[in-house]
């Protein structure tokens, strides 16, 4: 990279500066007589670093089919667009944002690891090409470079593809309006040409948070070829050349940049048409060129390029700090990505064992890492406000839908998974936890950073929004009617339940109880590098016991607002004293958002008596979680507050909730009499219970009956999974249909966990018969469903949000790479019991 002398100048005093810094640090801490504290600030502060760096840029920009960004709130964001240029109509089919409805044949990360880098592939039918995107970083983290390939499908090897790429800096500074003011910026280093650009295309830039970067794109292989329509219409329309525009956007408006395109093509269009009136037509790759018209120089930046047939052409990221040895360039970009896609293979093989009959199939094994590569290419970084509505109040006595009317509050930021690329990309709170269980395996401590992010969001009444829709850009993908969150609406506690997976994984390889020195990797000093990132918390749990201690006092502000906000009647319905009993706030006649399974049939007509089994048991979750954490902490006291709790919970579980009558555990509710009267609708909701596992080892009766609602065709079993609803229930199939039939995969893995566990804890209390059933039910389903997800993404080439239990069929949001990615745990799970 050339850099200016003042440049190279300011790099070593920056680095001076942070030597100095480093130094005193040392030397105050080498005075202390508490020695282990700089140790453990000094392990904190390592880790801290390698994990920033190495999860600095990525894919973020998870709502697009390929946009980079780094976790930096106002920073450089950068995306791919393109169109066929074969006729005038394809325009209207320029891809940016990954849509449900595109035409594509698939589209997903197909081997991908965040540390790393990876592949996607797109499949486009309407372009007619098949694109291949290779992500690479740099080992500091700090630099990145992509290849954009183009493979035309059969019959359309001369297709005409024309490709945008965009960078654009924001400002730290809000409505900042000019570059003097600005925190950075970002300029096109190339002497600047109407006509266009042979070769490369470099432009340079520096941001407070960055620094000093270049962003250089060229022009690919010589065997890459450009249209040659005849005769250029104009001499700025040459497809052979590169065309650059820039202009100027304020912050929160990079990610119009499709929109923006569009109305400077109509600009330039114009512009032609009052040029040119003796000419009727110009050949699409020449009409669709995007043109300089106005000398602008801006913070965002488009590089257009037009190519026919196969191609390909190559985008590297620069930074400064970059070692000349580890930067990424067009002559060992391809050596850089090999190395990757090697990587993210060993990783794979490494941390996830495929068990029978899956562990010998190549096309499973595919299938898997395809799996885990897809959910990791849906982490996001979202910056910016979001609606909150804290003034409408819910009527008890109403269960009408609310119109809520939110103010901005903010900015908030968020390090999250989504459930969906093209349909749901955006951070849900129910989601995330079981998004979170197939990385504990595979990297600790970038769920941990998830984790960190979410828990960050815990407000001062302890309250986090069911979805986090921030910034205008995840609200673009969202209908008006859902944008607005209320602190009355709660959702399930997932994040509990996976952070007590993650104590319990490093649990499992540490006594986490008995910390007093910490521990040292590779000889007596403690020094932790790369290599060691994704299980750096196994080696050293010091890390997750002190995050522990700082997040308690938000995890127990969070548990006490969950249960005042969401505690049911007890007393006035002639229900006992123990007041462990909960119903969920915000629920309408015909749907329960709050709950997550939105439309699953609830007690009607709807009363303030109402209570819920599925919410009774989440608390239960929380309530054991909090146990878990306060004993790590020591802290007695919550330890038994906690465990009196989770007590009472059961006992109200089995007193409230269970019907004799039905077998199963029911939502309560009263009749006109204002009696005390059971709302049985068999499926997922009476299973509650049993898949938070707080059902007592030794009531082998409601085990058998759990086993035997499962198992039976004409309730919830299929060939194809557990349905969400009984074939015997009156509303089954009826309506929505979202959870009234539907197999959905996250219930379905945690019925596979309940029957393992179970069967360990109480096999012994259990007949023969009863074991048998345990161990027909686990093994069959298990394939069952595994089978039937593989086979759907092999004819569609997507994963799916849910599946007909009738058919098998694929059903709602393609490229559900969020909890569906559970299959991955069961193909991980053992073959038989």
């Amino acid at each position: 990279m050339r850099l200016p002398i003042l440049a190279n100048a300011l790099i070593a005093l920056f680095a001076l500066s942070f030597c100095a810094a480093e130094q005193v640090k040392f030397d105050i801490l080498a005075d202390s007589e508490d020695t282990s504290q700089w140790f453990n600030s000094d392990l904190e502060h390592q880790y801290s670093h390698l994990s920033n760096d190495s999860l600095l840029w990525g894919p973020y920009r998870s709502a697009l089919y390929f946009g980079l960004r780094p976790r930096i709130p106002r920073s450089l964001l950068s995306g791919l667009m393109w169109f066929n240029m074969d006729n005038y109509d394809s325009i209207g089919k320029l891809r940016h944002f990954y849509e449900q409805g595109d035409n594509m044949k698939r589209a997903n990360w197909v081997s991908y690891d965040p540390r790393i880098g990876g592949r996607q592939i797109i499949d486009d039918v309407d372009s007619h090409i098949k694109i291949i995107i290779d992500f690479v970083k740099s080992e500091d983290g700090k630099s990145w470079g992509v290849k954009v390939k183009a493979v035309p499908h059969k019959g359309f090897e001369n297709v005409k593809t024309s490709f945008i790429w965009y960078s654009g800096l924001e400002s730290k500074k809000d409505n900042d309006e000019d570059r003097d003011s600005s925190s950075g910026y970002l300029k096109l280093e190339n002497q600047k040409n109407v006509l266009g650009y042979k070769g490369n295309v470099k432009l340079s830039g520096v941001s407070e948070e960055l620094g000093l970067f270049e962003i250089e794109i060229n022009d690919g292989p010589k065997t890459n070829k450009h249209p040659s329509s005849g005769k250029i219409m104009d001499p700025d329309l040459d497809p052979s050349r590169a065309h650059h525009y820039s202009l100027r956007v304020p912050n929160d408006n990079v990610w119009k940049a499709r929109d923006i395109f569009i109305t400077m093509l109509q600009e330039s269009i114009k512009d032609l048409v009052e040029k040119y009136p003796q000419f009727s037509e110009f050949p699409p790759e020449q009409a669709f060129i995007i043109r300089d018209l106005h000398n602008f120089e801006g913070n965002l930046h488009f590089i257009q390029k037009v190519y026919e047939g196969a191609c390909e052409f190559d985008v590297v990221y620069t930074n400064a700090i970059t070692t000349s040895n580890d930067k990424i360039t067009f002559d060992n970009i391809n050596v850089k990505i090999k190395r990757a896609l090697d990587g993210v293979n060993e990783k794979f093989e490494q941390k996830f064992s495929l068990n029978k009959p899956f562990n010998k199939s190549k096309k499973f094994k595919a299938f898997g890492k395809e799996l885990l590569s897809g959910l990791l290419g849906g982490i996001s970084y979202v910056y910016g406000d979001h609606l909150v509505d804290r003034e409408t109040v819910f009527d008890e006595d109403s269960f009408e839908s609310y119109e809520l009317v939110g103010s901005f509050e903010g900015p908030h930021e968020l390090f999250t998974l989504v459930p969906s690329r093209p349909f749901f990309p955006r951070g849900f709170l129910w989601d995330e936890g079981f998004h979170l269980l197939p990385l504990l395996k595979y990297d600790s401590d970038l769920v941990l950073e998830i984790m960190k992010s979410w828990f960050n969001l815990i407000d001062d009444g302890g309250w986090i929004a069911r979805e986090q829709i921030i910034g205008p850009e995840s609200r673009s993908r969202v209908p008006k009617q859902f944008q607005v969150q209320s602190p009355e609406i709660v959702n399930p506690p997932t994040l509990m339940l996976a952070f007590t997976f993650l104590l319990e994984n490093v649990k499992g390889e540490n006594d986490l109880g008995s910390i007093d020195e910490p521990n040292t990797v590779d000889g007596d000093e403690q020094v932790i590098d790369k290599s060691h990132l994704g299980q750096i918390l196994l080696n050293n749990p010091e890390l997750l016991t002190n995050y522990t201690k700082e997040i308690y006092p938000k995890l127990k502000l969070y548990y006490e607002s969950f249960r005042r906000t969401q505690q049911g009647y007890v007393e006035e319905f002639d229900r006992g004293t123990n007041r462990e009993a909960y119903r969920w706030r915000g629920r309408t006649v015909s749907h329960c958002l709050a709950s997550g399974i939105d439309d699953y049939p609830r007690p009607l007509p709807a009363d303030v008596a109402e209570l819920n089994v599925d919410l009774l048991s989440w608390v239960g979750v929380m309530s054991r979680s909090m146990k878990m954490i306060a004993s790590l902490l020591k802290l007695e006291s919550d330890v038994s507050e906690f465990g009196k709790h989770e007590k009472d919970i059961i006992e109200n579980l089995e007193r409230l909730h269970w019907s004799d009558k039905d077998q199963v555990y029911c939502d309560l509710s009263v009749n006109e009499d204002d009696e005390n009267s059971h709302e049985c609708h068999k499926g997922y909701i009476s299973l509650f219970p049993f898949l938070t596992k707080l059902i007592p080892e030794d009531k082998i009766h409601k085990l058998e009956a759990m086993i035997n609602l499962i198992a039976d065709p004409e309730e919830l079993w299929s060939d194809f999974g557990i349905r969400s609803l009984s074939k015997s229930d009156e509303y089954y199939r009826t309506g929505e249909n979202y959870w009234k039939s539907p197999i959905w995969i996250n219930i379905n893995y945690l019925i596979i966990d309940s029957i393992q566990h179970y069967y360990g804890t109480s096999h012994t209390h259990m007949s023969e018969e009863l074991k048998e059933k345990f161990k027909t039910v686990y093994k069959n389903l298990r394939v069952n469903i595994i089978n039937n997800v593989v086979d759907k993404w092999e004819s569609t080439g997507y994963v799916w949000e849910q599946y007909d239990d009738a058919t098998g069929k694929e059903k709602g949001a393609k490229n559900f790479l969020g909890w569906s990615s559970a299959v991955l745990l069961m193909m991980n799970m053992p073959e038989e019991l």
